[in-house]
């Protein structure tokens, strides 16, 4: 990786940690919440037969 790579991602990851924390959030919490909404959009690709799988669930 070079040297301007390297600024670049110690940057990026400086403007998530800052973003984190001025919204109150952790890394956990972010990645969980985009997982939530990843699962939403693509649960519609499951069969009635999958979904069964997971009666506690609501879809």
């Amino acid at each position: 990786m070079s040297e301007k790579q390297k600024k670049v991602e110690m940057e990026r990851r400086g403007v998530l940690e800052l973003l984190l924390q001025k919204n109150g959030l952790t890394r956990k919490e972010l990645v969980d919440g985009l997982l939530d909404i990843w699962v939403a959009s693509w649960v519609g690709t499951l069969t009635e037969e999958e979904k069964k799988q997971f009666p506690h669930l609501a879809f």
